[in-house]
């Protein structure tokens, strides 16, 4: 599993494209069937849900045969913390977790 923490980003501010590419034993994965999702929580991996996004409603396939994916681009107002996130990927059959973190989300003055 990767640990990817996403990079500090103040109240208010819009959380941009976010873009990953599955490799699975060093080879891209290719996406083309797959089912993914992603869930923020507030203040620990078992939190308050703030946004679930998946295929289509917040997650994009930019080049699926080669593995890539992105999280599209939001306005956030979410309260100053630190938020858990992961990315799961469902081929059919089996569910895997590939990709855990942190966002960390500061107050600014002018918000």
């Amino acid at each position: 599993m990767a640990v990817y923490n996403i990079p500090t980003i103040f109240k208010g501010d819009t959380f941009e494209d976010l873009q990953f590419t599955l490799s699975i034993d060093g080879a891209p994965e290719d996406l083309t069937d797959y089912g993914i999702s992603c869930k923020f929580r507030k203040r620990a991996k078992t939190g308050e849900e703030v946004k679930s996004i998946s295929i289509l409603s917040g997650i994009t396939l930019v080049d699926a045969t080669a593995g890539v994916f992105k999280i599209d681009a939001f306005q956030q107002d979410w309260t100053p913390c630190t938020y858990y996130y992961d990315i799961e990927f469902t081929d059919g059959t089996d569910i895997n977790t590939y990709v855990e973190g942190t966002l960390i989300i500061k107050q600014d003055v002018t918000y």
